[in-house]
């Protein structure tokens, strides 16, 4: 049996800033960080480094948790004893902790639709042999179908089409490439801009079914179409990995995840929860996107690690800003956007940048609530991305501010 102050289960990105961010906080401590992945990977970028091959960029350093003292154990956590405040793991070993953080991440959404465990059949998740499998088949592959066309496609898409002489296709169910990111006018440049990349895309359309023997052939589309694919990459999404939390008796719910306090806190207060299981809030009230960035997960972790033994520093509830390249083109947004329902309130404003003060190919569009002024949503296109994230970062600083929209400074 193993007895630790601090145990983190977990080691993505969340679950070590969490371990790090302890050690700050709580130098004289024991701090155990468990994960079952001998490799654990960053997210930034995964998509776009698996389809490229140079997936060893994404490796997180473990050498950096053996400095400051933090124990690395390469297991699985299968259960947690909350009354006898101690955890279980796959092969067999008990960890007795005074404080628990759930780092456990995402799982990638699963379509419920035929043949999707036909060989040549892949999720985007976030373990090197899984992804290196990927990779593999893509060598050989000369007809590849996206299922999903949000950041994650995108990224291998993109990636795809660089180097090798490959067919790709996106199917998004939805009418637009991104369309809970940009409004219409903004998808269809962002399309435009992976078409000129050699890349197709087929929207408002679902899957029916993955055909086969053994090994995929071709997707049947909804509307009847069927396409030719060697290998086919489902970018659905994901969903909030809550099993162990659930099976614990803490609170989750299904779709936001495990549930917590302005500290990071679960329903148990010895027991914290960060990054991809736990449960979000949008700035934006109803209406709002919430996504699940490493960012703000490591906002998260870092809180959660200050508030274990003493309650020192809230959950900030910043504005999620989204951004994607399409060669050397950027697209960004930060907060609401101009949805087609007259009855919102809402209007769309574009600003004009003068030539020269910020760049001559950048161009802004402001969403304003029509009774304020106040700006409440931003979207950026143009180049290079340094800049569209530089203008994004401003505009997110005006949404917070509640500054008027005609007085917005962006030079």
């Amino acid at each position: 049996m193993k007895r630790t102050e601090v145990l983190v289960v977990g080691g993505g990105i969340c679950g070590y800033t969490a371990a790090l961010a302890a050690r700050r906080y709580y130098g004289g401590k024991k701090i155990t960080l468990v994960r079952k992945e001998v490799r654990a990977l960053i997210p930034w970028c995964l998509a776009y480094n698996c389809a490229k091959g140079t997936l060893y960029n994404n490796v997180l350093r473990d050498d950096r948790l053996y400095d400051e003292g933090i124990e690395l154990v390469i297991d699985e956590v299968t259960a947690i004893d909350r009354q006898g405040k101690c955890v279980t793991t796959a092969f067999a070993e008990d960890i007795i902790y005074d404080k628990l953080i759930l780092a456990t991440g995402s799982l990638p959404a699963t379509p419920f639709f035929k043949g999707a465990d036909l060989q040549g059949v892949f999720v985007l998740k976030k373990e090197f042999p899984y992804l290196e499998n990927i990779r593999a088949s893509l060598a050989s592959a000369r007809s590849l179908v996206i299922v999903g066309a949000g950041p994650a496609g995108i990224e291998f898409a993109e990636a795809c089409t660089a180097n090798r002489q490959l067919n790709v296709t996106m199917v998004e169910l939805l009418p637009h490439c991104l369309a809970w990111a940009f409004d219409d006018e903004l998808c269809n440049l962002l399309e435009e801009n992976l078409r000129q990349r050699g890349i197709n895309i087929i929207t408002a359309t679902g899957v029916e079914e993955l055909q086969g023997n053994k090994r995929v052939e071709q997707v049947k589309l909804t509307s009847g179409r069927t396409l030719p694919a060697d290998t086919v990459i489902l970018a659905t999404g994901v969903v909030p990995n809550t099993g162990l939390a659930r099976e614990a008796g803490l609170a989750t719910d299904e779709h936001a995840g495990i549930l917590v306090d302005e500290y990071m806190r679960t329903s148990d207060e010895d027991i914290f929860a960060v990054g991809d299981c736990a449960a979000k809030i949008s700035p934006s009230g109803p209406g709002g996107a919430i996504a699940r960035q490493a960012t703000a997960g490591g906002r998260e972790a870092r809180v959660a690690a200050a508030n274990l033994f003493a309650l020192k520093r809230p959950r900030e509830i910043a504005l999620e800003k989204f951004s994607v390249t399409i060669g050397d083109h950027a697209f960004g947004s930060v907060g609401l956007i101009q949805r087609t329902n007259p009855e919102t309130g809402r209007e769309m404003l574009t600003v004009d940048i003068a030539p020269g003060v910020i760049a001559r190919d950048v161009a802004v569009k402001v969403a304003y609530a029509r009774e304020t002024g106040a700006t409440i949503g931003a979207q950026v296109h143009g180049k290079p991305l340094g800049l569209v994230r530089e203008i994004i970062d401003r505009l997110a600083t005006a949404i917070q501010h509640q500054a008027r929209f005609d007085e917005l400074a962006l030079a």
